[in-house]
């Protein structure tokens, strides 16, 4: 009885967590090699008809690779050792292999996600074929294998070899059904994808595949011109880097926000943008400061300042009567990802600016939490803690141009947005806890958010 209570136990989890992170290798079943020679030369450069696009703006330059996450096999150093790693695929014999293989290594699927995700930033899979046909990569189960290499075969074109082993994965063990959804729609034609975005997606090579499929179509939708549609993939893209479980892809990122930026100037930057706000009739001797008050009287709960109101309408100087300006009711605030020494500007959940940012260094660390906008100040002067005051344009005066105070359930604190007197700090930890901006970045920020708009910092 013992003993067969036991077997039953063992075909139950033989057959269970077929939907999991990572599902454990399936024995019985010998790997075979699907890392075929098209995954590794179909690259830029020599695309196929609806190949791979370039990165616009800077996010087609090379990641540097301290921001890369580890490789756990070598990076081969010519083709023959590419074909090396392609011929070694682990094998076993069936004859041998127990049914069941309860207990054992499984692939890190973080790992997994972020070299996947490595290999389409660089637009080179060298590490994601070594990794997928080497030692570690042994550990995945086969359909798993399949799947990761009929994606890049499909993003690089080999649609219609994707979506032939789209159809004989479905069923099998060690694949989860949104990752063949994800397969599915990297099988389609780039133009006819239907592309569904959402941040409750549970595994981390989940969200490597939703990010490749979200940074093709936005990056597409920007060479095309649809601004608004690149606006929203490119700040879903940035937020879905900053939430992943892998170190941020710090160049990426940089590209990545000068394409936003590109985007925003004609959308949530721009006065004929398709984003909720109120319209307001100039009258006769009224300043941008009497829109702003006659707005925010209108509309309970709004924060905005004048400088956010001039850039949407691209006002350069005077206001006349019967102008008619918008005025956006989505609330503005920051998020501020430490790791990735990002500042990001939004609308609601809507990135729209992103800047580099210098943080607190060892000891002076820069506090979590949520904060309002305080203080504004042009030109400050450094009070500092043990010294005496240093004025504006002193060399020594680490504020830089502008100050912004940060508050906390209205009480002032000692930490802010500020310029610096030294930019190559800027994306270090440098400061004594607060923020430290570029001049023409922090000048721009004070001009777009308003006194007590919400400041999160995440670790």
């Amino acid at each position: 009885m013992l003993l067969l209570l036991a077997g039953a136990a063992m075909i139950y989890l033989g057959f269970s967590g077929s939907d999991v992170e990572e599902s454990t290798s399936v024995s019985g079943e010998p790997p075979t090699e699907i890392w075929q020679d098209a995954s590794l030369q179909d690259l830029p450069g020599e695309p196929e008809e609806d190949g791979v696009q370039a990165m616009s703006g800077e996010a087609a330059a090379p990641v540097d690779p301290a921001q890369t996450p580890s490789n756990p096999t070598p990076e081969p150093d010519s083709l023959d050792e590419v074909e090396a790693l392609e011929a070694t695929l682990p094998t076993q014999d069936p004859s041998t292999a127990p049914r069941f293989e309860l207990v054992g290594v499984s692939a890190d699927p973080v790992q997994l996600a972020s070299i996947l995700l490595d290999a389409w930033i660089l637009r080179d899979p060298t590490t994601l074929g070594a990794y997928v046909n080497g030692e570690e990569g042994g550990a995945l189960t086969p359909a798993r294998r399949e799947m990761v290499a009929a994606f890049w075969q499909a993003m690089v074109g080999k649609r219609e070899s994707a979506a032939g082993t789209l159809t004989d994965l479905e069923g099998q063990q060690g694949v989860t059904s949104s990752e063949l959804s994800l397969l599915a729609q990297a099988a389609e034609v780039p133009s006819a994808r239907s592309l569904v975005v959402t941040r409750a997606r549970r595994g981390a090579l989940e969200r490597s595949m939703q990010m490749i499929l979200l940074e093709e179509d936005s990056s597409r939708a920007l060479e095309e011109g649809r601004l608004p549609h690149a606006a929203v993939g490119f700040s879903n893209l940035i937020h879905a880097e900053l939430e992943a479980p892998w170190p941020a892809h710090v160049e990426a990122l940089k590209g990545w926000s000068s394409s936003l930026r590109q985007a925003q100037e004609s959308h949530r930057l721009s006065k004929s943008g398709n984003w909720p706000g109120i319209e307001v009739v100039v009258r006769g001797g009224e300043t941008l400061t009497h829109v702003r008050k006659r707005a925010l009287a209108e509309q309970e709960g709004m924060f905005v300042c004048t400088g956010l109101i001039a850039r949407v309408n691209q006002v350069k100087g005077y206001i006349h009567p019967n102008d008619r300006l918008r005025v956006p009711t989505t609330l503005p605030n920051v998020l501020v990802d430490l790791s990735a020494r990002l500042v990001v500007y939004r609308h609601g959940e809507e990135a729209v600016l992103c800047f580099p940012c210098g943080i607190g260094r060892e000891g002076k660390d820069t506090p979590l939490g949520v904060f309002q906008v305080g203080d504004k100040v042009e030109e400050p002067i450094w009070y500092q803690p043990n010294g005496p005051p240093i004025p504006f344009g002193s060399p020594e005066n680490a504020l830089g141009d502008r100050w912004i105070e940060w508050r906390q359930d209205g009480v002032k604190t000692s930490y802010g947005f500020h310029g610096t007197n030294d930019p190559n700090g800027v994306g270090s930890r440098v400061s004594r806890g607060c923020i430290r901006l570029r001049n023409e970045d922090v000048k721009e920020l004070f001009e777009l958010l308003p006194m007590g708009a919400e400041v999160v910092i995440q670790p």
